[in-house]
């Protein structure tokens, strides 16, 4: 499995996440928030990028992201690498 493409930027509206996606692939979008004692929760299904958080967490909340890209018969293709942020 290879590793795919991710950005995290941030914006006044929240976590601008891009990422790589070719066009038969289906991209899953998963955070995990506070941490490594927290367990990673999907949020979006076969998303687009770029995909825009706009959850509010409080001050000093870490939030991690990664993508998942699948074939279109649902095999792992690639994953990214984890991205991070804390909020200010």
């Amino acid at each position: 499995m290879h590793t795919a493409k991710i950005d995290l930027t941030l914006e006044p509206t929240g976590r601008h996440l891009a990422f790589s996606k070719e066009l038969l692939d289906v991209a899953h979008v998963f955070r995990r928030v506070g941490g490594e004692a927290s367990p990673w929760q999907r949020m979006a299904v076969n998303a687009r990028s770029p995909f825009l958080d706009t959850d509010t967490f409080a001050p000093g909340t870490l939030l991690e992201y990664y993508v998942q890209h699948e074939t279109q018969q649902g095999e792992p293709e690639a994953r990214s690498n984890v991205v991070s942020t804390t909020v200010a």
